[in-house]
């Protein structure tokens, strides 16, 4: 059985993860504003990098995101399934 310990560190690191994400995504939006402001053409290319890399960064974090919420899903739905067996068997063999 998963403690309610462990199941309050899972879903605080989803939490984490969501608000990283959004910070990332801000993070793009922000060199995007910043890319049509008059700057040389070095600042141009650190703006582009920027935005790039915490676009990607930020989809890979929405992808996880995903991919961990439906283990977490999964994990806490086998684990009711598991606890509802016990109950079952033991309610068998206390009535027999």
């Amino acid at each position: 059985m998963i403690s309610t310990e462990l199941q309050n560190i899972a879903r605080t690191a989803l939490n984490e993860l969501e608000v990283c994400k959004s910070a990332l995504f801000q993070m793009e939006a922000l060199f995007f504003s910043i890319k049509n402001a008059d700057t040389g053409s070095v600042a141009d290319n650190l703006i582009n990098l920027g935005a790039s890399v915490t676009g990607d960064i930020g989809n890979l974090a929405s992808d996880n995101l995903v991919n961990l919420e439906a283990r977490y899903d999964k994990a806490m739905s086998a684990t009711r399934n598991a606890e509802s067996e016990n109950v079952s068997r033991n309610f068998s063999e206390v009535t027999a």
